[in-house]
């Protein structure tokens, strides 16, 4: 007879405890340690992960999916559902039991590195998509770990500064428990309500505790939400007091193995703490259904990608691709459009996924790019390509002839060295393009006379792991942090700024570098390094304005790289790619912008171009998304899950950005998140929340509205007059006394060409819900409030009144 632990039709608290009662002390510290042979050797599985944030990272052939950002921008829980469930098949596939997603680190900094693998910048949308993601996952009968828990938005200081053991303390989130109840929090509770096992705690601190060690945050979703799965840290740098992240509640001490936990420490738990755990963690191995379906051992193959899959990335990225302008019917390329000009990295030098842990390897043979997915499509119409712009990448280093020491001495570039005892020394190194090891010293401060042959802008750019600020001539022209150059996998991450030189004509180059958040990891090659590279003025956007004079439409693809380990330094374009499109647009009035970017950006050219498209990162099947969209076989269905800020002014700290470099940030002196913050309601967005356009119009009159059973039902009636099918996304917007609106749903409506249907909204009274200290809940708000049903959350326009009375819905007007 199998043990009680094994037996499927026992519920699932006796066959926990049968299996603890079974476990000896030593087998319960075991567990603790990482060691999980006691739980294998009983037919448990053990928890090994997989990172996902768009896929399975470091799995080969598994399928590159568009970002989470991209998801988010569909609007669409029944496809992040199928998403989920994609992504939970190959994990299964590949022997995961755990994956490491979703991110649910809500978008409160435009510039944040780690916004393209989360769902947007809205709670309400990010726990829609999130919980839909989670069951999809899940369904595989494997584990979903929700991270970061929480507060975790951008990554400056992050896992803070120094090499080693002289790492000071990471970034300070200070925020009220209404604001973290009413934001942050809501994205993890509707993913735990949809059944997640796992947490990963995050690195920052939370209100001046680590949140990995801090009681009352890692007891509030066992308290509060009724949650009874495991927390496990992110990786290296979450906990730095392990005996007490032990006893308040951490359930595993590291990603693999027992991070800094002891024998002595698990010895010394407090009593019924190390018992717990193992608990917690059986419970989701044998509550996920890995116990009873376990998985199967991984054969060889072309890795755990299938063609359904794959057309699933192509469907998801095709959806969440928002058309931000259309002036004149530019989009959809009708048959007026005889040729097309395909400008700027829309090769492999495009990108198709983020950087970091989220990032996923592509494979060459499966990938369509720009170029490739429009010329196939285009059929007999002509296609010409045009690099105009390498995008944002590094650039070739600068050559040893450019660099004179700053006395004018001889050549090289003079180093200040500080040694591991303090002392520092005096280098002439002959480029600026190498490694870093910490413990030969820190080349701090790097100063040449840097000379070019040729007059003109040219294009600078650096990569590095630390704290960098580059001077020409006295003037700060970069100034950021990265803890890598590239993180891990995906695109490397460097600054970059255009600067005009004359021939012949010395600048005197100063760069500082500090160690800052730069990461030092030598069994995995991970470490520092310091490169300079620049790019000569040429005729690149001359030969891309010809190509697309000689055209009947131009297509621009600009990039922008982004990853886990850096924020942006601004939101203006890299390198010279604004120059690009408006030398484009002035050559062609058909000119059609494609932002490869991770969302926000500021668009000096906006007025000067017919369309801008918003594609993410959108994975393997980039490019035949893409033309499916600019051909028209495709509606453009996706809806911004991010507001795009007019100005630097509107960013929550107005734009000081990395010169800024705070070690405290207080989010409740933010006045709202996105398209609620005040700045954007006082002067609009350059683009809304919830903002995108279609090629079909459709419009959605409230028709009806009804109180039954204490919610509000709507009659809406949605009626496409153009002669296309397409999906009306209504958003529903409740704005609870005099504070902004906020999302509180969303109803897609499918509607044919030239139809009227009706449509119905239900809107409870947890819709105008908010924090109550003193019942330790978020409740219905009594009172009357206002709800609109809108396209974006620009011009909402008249609202309904609806009245709420103890937490029900009781009339509407």
């Amino acid at each position: 007879m199998a043990p009680v632990w094994l037996d499927a039709s026992v519920g699932l608290d006796e066959r926990v405890a049968a299996l603890v009662a079974d476990l000896g002390a030593d087998d319960l510290a075991a567990v603790a340690l990482g060691d999980f042979a006691p739980l294998t050797g009983r037919g448990l599985p053990a928890p090994d992960y997989v990172d996902s944030g768009t896929g399975l990272r470091g799995v080969e052939g598994a399928t590159a999916f568009p970002a989470g950002v991209a998801l988010a921008a569909t609007f669409d829980a029944a496809l992040a559902e199928q998403y989920g469930a994609a992504v939970g098949a190959e994990a299964r596939a590949a022997g995961f039991p755990v994956v490491l997603g979703p991110t649910l680190d809500l978008a409160r900094d435009p510039r944040a590195g780690r916004i393209p693998e989360a769902l947007g910048e809205d709670p309400y949308l990010s726990g829609l998509l999130g919980a839909a993601h989670v069951r999809g996952l899940q369904g595989n009968h494997v584990i979903a770990q929700l991270k970061h828990f929480v507060a975790y938005n951008g990554e400056s200081r992050r896992t803070g500064y120094g090499l080693g053991p002289d790492r000071g303390d990471s970034i300070n989130v200070l925020a009220s428990e209404a604001l973290l109840q009413d934001a942050y929090l809501r994205p993890f509770r509707a993913a735990i309500e949809a059944g997640a096992w796992s947490m990963m705690g995050s690195y920052n601190r939370l209100n001046g505790a680590y949140t990995c060690e801090s009681a009352d945050l890692l007891d509030l979703p066992r308290s509060q939400w009724g949650w009874r799965g495991f927390y496990c840290p992110d990786f290296l740098f979450a906990v730095r007091d392990d005996a007490r992240a032990l006893a308040v509640g951490l359930d595993l001490g590291a990603l693999g193995g027992p991070g800094g936990r002891t024998p002595e420490m698990v010895a010394d738990a407090p009593s019924g703490v190390v018992r717990t755990l193992v608990e917690n963690l059986a419970r989701a191995l044998i509550g996920s259904g890995l116990v009873d379906d376990p998985l199967a051992p991984v054969e060889g193959g072309d890795g755990p990608s299938t063609p359904d899959h794959r057309q699933l990335a192509e469907d998801c990225a095709a959806a969440s691709m928002v058309l931000l302008r259309n002036e004149d019917a530019a989009l959809p390329f009708g048959d007026d459009v005889r040729s097309i000009a395909v400008i700027g990295p829309s090769g492999t030098d495009a990108l198709f996924t983020t950087g970091g842990s989220a990032a996923v390897a592509l494979r060459p043979d499966r990938v369509v790019t720009p170029l490739d997915g429009l010329r196939e499509r285009a059929g007999q119409r002509r296609v010409e390509g045009s690099q105009g712009s390498l995008g944002d990448v590094p650039l070739p280093p600068v050559p040893a002839a450019a660099f004179v020491l700053p006395d004018g001495s001889g050549p090289g570039v003079e180093v200040v060295v500080t040694a591991p005892d303090g002392s520092t020394r005096r280098e002439t190194r002959p480029t600026i393009d190498q490694a870093i090891d910490p413990a030969q010293g820190w080349p701090g401060r790097w100063r040449a006379r840097l000379t070019s042959t040729v007059t003109g802008p040219h294009r600078l750019s650096l990569a590095f792991g630390g704290r960098a600020s580059v001077h020409l001539d006295g003037e700060e022209v970069m100034v950021g942090a990265r803890e890598l150059e590239r993180f891990l996998d995906g695109p490397a991450v460097p600054m970059q700024v255009v600067v005009d030189l004359v021939a012949g004509e010395p600048a005197l180059l100063q760069i500082d570098l500090e160690p800052g958040p730069a990461i030092v990891i030598p069994p995995m090659g991970l470490g520092p390094s310091l490169r300079l590279g620049w790019q000569l003025p040429d005729d690149r956007h001359e030969r891309a304005a010809a190509v697309a004079q000689d055209c009947d439409a131009a297509v621009v693809v600009v990039t922008m790289a982004c990853s886990e380990g850096m924020d942006r330094d601004t939101l203006a374009l890299p390198g010279d790619q604004d120059a690009l499109v408006r030398r484009v647009a002035a050559a062609n009035p058909r000119t059609v912008v494609v932002l490869n970017t991770p969302g926000a950006v500021l668009m000096p050219w906006l007025d000067d171009v017919a369309a801008v498209l918003q594609v993410w990162y959108p994975g393997e099947r980039f490019g035949a998304a893409l033309a499916g969209i600019l051909f028209g076989d495709t509606e453009p269905g996706g809806r911004l899950p991010l507001t795009f800020p007019r100005s630097r002014a509107d960013l929550p700290d107005g734009d000081q950005g990395p010169a800024a470099d705070p070690t405290d940030v207080d989010y409740d002196a933010d006045d709202g998140i996105g398209y609620r913050a005040a700045a954007v309601r006082e002067k609009g967005a350059l683009f809304a929340f919830g903002h995108g356009l279609g090629y079909a119009g459709s419009a959605v009159p409230v028709v009806g509205a009804t109180v039954a059973a204490g919610a509000l039902r709507l009659d809406l009636e949605v009626t496409n007059p153009s002669g296309r099918a397409t999906t009306h996304v209504a958003q529903l917007y409740a704005g609870v006394g005099d504070e902004a609106p906020e999302l509180v749903g969303v109803v897609r409506v499918p509607v044919a060409a030239g139809a009227t249907v009706h449509a119905e909204a239900t809107v409870g009274a947890g819709a105008f819900a908010r924090w109550d200290a003193a019942a330790g809940d978020r409740l219905p708000v009594a009172g009357t409030h206002a709800l609109w049903v809108a396209a974006s959350s620009a011009g909402l326009g008249n609202p309904l009144r609806v009245r709420v009375e103890d937490g029900r819905v009781v009339a509407a007007s």
